[in-house]
């Protein structure tokens, strides 16, 4: 698990190079002012090339933090195991 936290957290700096390392797992689209569409289908898709797999279009509108996606793909990989 802290593997994918780590990895994530990876993905959260590159899309959001502004935001302070320890205040990533917190992150959400309400505290991070450039998170717009854009900035959502960028980190979406850096997700996918990082671990490998699609995440679906129906999901992306509850995947709105990083904790929604950390629990998001440690179910994805538990499915996957």
């Amino acid at each position: 698990m802290n593997e994918i936290r780590n990895r994530l957290k990876k993905c959260f700096a590159a899309v959001f190079p502004n935001t302070p390392v320890n205040e990533i797992e917190s992150s959400s689209h309400e505290t991070i002012k450039q998170w717009d569409s854009i900035a959502t289908v960028t980190l979406i898709s850096v997700v996918e090339e990082e671990f490998g797999q699609p995440i679906g279009v129906e999901d992306i509108p509850n995947l709105n933090s990083f904790e929604n996606l950390r629990r998001y793909l440690t179910k994805m990989n538990g499915t996957r195991l």
